[in-house]
C-alpha cells in the first residue's frame, strides 16, 4: 500500500523525525460558509494559525505534483481560502484532489533526498542518498549503500552522508523496519538556517502481507487513490483462507463496458494494453493464475460481469502449464449460468493448456443450450489478436476472420 504523504509524516513523527505543523483539510468537510479573514483561521474544520507563509500540498499518490500544480504557496490569509477551493478542484495527473495538507513553511538553506528501499540487485535492503527536491532526476546521480539487515545502519553505511543527516538517516531506518516498508523517502530532506533538519515529503509504501501485525492501520485504498469500491473489496476476499492459486486478489474497477477476465501476470498487463490501443474501453483490471477451483472463478465471474452496461465479457489468458483449463472455464460458466446476462453479449474467449480440447467442446454445447454468444479460441490464436475481435464485436465493427478453434 502506498501511503499519502500526510500519513507518511504520521509514521515519522512516531519515529521521532522532525516534520513542519500542518492540518489536513478534507473535500467534504470544507464549510464553504466561514470567513478567511479572522487569525488563527477558523473555516468550519479548518483552523490554521497563519505565522507566515504556508504551503497547501494536494494529497495524491503520483509523482511530480508540483509541475501539475498541486503545491501551492500562500502567503495571505485572505488568499487562503480562495486557494484552497481551488486546488480542490484540479485534477493532479490524473487523481481528483480530495485532500489538501495545510503546512507551515520552513525557510530551507539545502535539500537533500535520503530513502531506504530493497534492491532486487542485492535482494536487501539499500539506502540512497543524493541531491533532492523537485526534479531530483536531473540533479545529479544519487547513490546507493547495501546495508545488512541483520546489523541495520552501523558506522560503515552512515559515514556516506553528511553529519548532521546521520540522526534523520536512523530514525528512517526504523520507520522502514518497524512499518515494514518496501519504501520509505524523504525528498526534499531540508536543512533550515538554524541547521535543524526537516521532512517536508514522505512517500511511504508498505509491505500488504505484513499488514496483520502492523499496529497502525490506514485507510483503505485502492491503486488510485480513491476508497476500494466495493466490487474491490468482495474480489479480495475470494483468496482469503484459501491458497488453491489466486482469484480476485488483484481487481480494480475501471469505468468502461468491456468486462475482463484475464490470467496470469504480465500477460493480463499485455493484454490490457492491446485492448485499449485498439480503442477497447476495461470495466475492470483482474488476473487469475496458480490453477485455482472452479469456485474461485465462479465467485470472481460473478463479480466482473455484475457490473452494469457491458458490451461484451473478454477471457483472455496464455497458454497455461499446470492451470485445468476446463475446471477454470467452467467455474466461469456457472458464474454466468447464475448471472444470464440479458441481452447476451458477445464473450471472446481465448485459452490454452491442459484439458483445453475438453474445456472448449463444452463451452460449444453449453453456449447453444443457454444462448451464450461464445467466441472461442486455443492457442494456435495470439492472445492480442483477440482482443480487436472484442472490440470490433463489442462496438459493433466488421470482424476479422482469424484461425480459431471454431465456434
Amino acid at each position: 500500500m502506498q501511503l499519502f504523504e500526510f500519513e507518511g509524516k504520521e509514521l515519522f513523527k512516531i519515529c521521532g523525525i522532525n516534520v513542519p505543523k500542518s492540518q489536513l483539510i478534507t473535500f467534504e468537510k470544507l464549510d464553504s460558509s466561514s470567513s478567511a479573514t479572522s487569525t488563527p483561521l477558523s473555516t468550519g474544520s479548518l483552523r490554521v494559525r497563519m505565522t507566515g507563509e504556508v504551503v497547501l500540498k494536494a494529497q495524491v499518490l503520483s509523482g511530480k505534483r508540483a509541475d501539475a500544480g498541486g503545491i501551492v504557496k500562500v502567503t495571505k490569509i485572505n488568499d487562503l481560502r480562495f486557494k484552497i477551493k481551488e486546488l480542490f478542484q484540479r485534477t493532479i495527473n490524473g487523481e481528483k484532489v480530495e485532500k489538501i495538507l495545510v503546512e507551515e513553511m520552513v525557510d530551507i538553506v539545502r535539500e537533500y533526498y535520503l530513502s531506504f528501499s530493497y534492491s532486487t540487485e542485492t535482494r536487501g535492503p539499500v539506502l540512497t542518498f543524493g541531491a533532492g527536491g523537485t526534479g531530483v532526476e536531473s540533479k545529479g546521480k544519487s547513490k546507493s549503500f547495501e546495508v545488512n539487515i541483520l546489523i541495520g545502519v552501523d558506522k560503515e553505511v552512515l559515514k556516506h552522508l553528511p553529519g548532521e543527516l546521520v540522526d534523520t538517516a536512523k530514525k528512517l531506518w526504523e520507520v522502514f523496519i518497524k512499518y515494514d516498508c518496501e519504501l520509505a523517502e524523504i525528498n526534499p530532506l531540508s536543512l533550515d538556517k538554524n541547521g535543524k533538519v526537516w521532512a517536508l515529503d514522505a512517500k511511504v509504501i508498505l509491505d500488504d502481507d505484513a499488514d496483520f501485525r502492523r499496529e497502525v492501520k490506514f485507510e483503505e485504498r485502492n491503486l488510485f487513490g480513491r476508497p476500494p469500491a466495493k466490487a474491490e473489496i468482495e474480489a479480495r476476499k475470494i483468496d482469503e483462507g484459501d491458497h488453491r492459486g489466486t482469484s480476485g486478489s488483484v481487481y480494480w474497477d475501471l469505468p468502461g463496458d468491456i468486462a475482463v477476465m484475464a490470467a496470469g501476470g504480465g500477460g493480463s498487463v499485455v493484454n490490457m494494453d492491446a485492448l485499449i490501443a485498439l480503442g477497447g474501453k476495461p470495466a475492470n483490471y483482474t488476473e487469475h493464475s496458480g490453477n485455482p477451483p472452479r469456485e474461485k472463478l465462479k465467485k470472481l465471474t460473478k463479480i466482473v460481469l455484475s457490473k452494469p452496461n457491458l458490451k461484451g465479457c473478454w477471457f483472455v489468458g496464455g497458454t497455461a502449464n499446470f492451470t485445468d483449463i476446463y475446471e477454470t472455464l467452467m467455474g466461469f460458466v456457472e458464474g454466468l449460468r447464475e448471472l444470464k446476462p440479458r441481452p447476451a453479449y458477445p464473450i471472446v474467449i481465448r485459452r490454452g493448456g491442459p484439458r483445453d480440447k475438453e474445456a472448449f467442446e463444452e463451452l460449444k454445447r453449453i453456449g447453444k443450450e443457454e444462448g451464450f454468444d461464445f467466441h472461442i479460441y486455443g492457442k494456435e490464436t495470439p492472445m492480442t489478436s483477440t482482443a480487436k475481435i472484442m472490440v470490433e464485436l463489442a462496438y459493433g465493427k466488421k470482424q476479422i476472420v482469424i484461425p480459431s478453434e471454431g465456434k
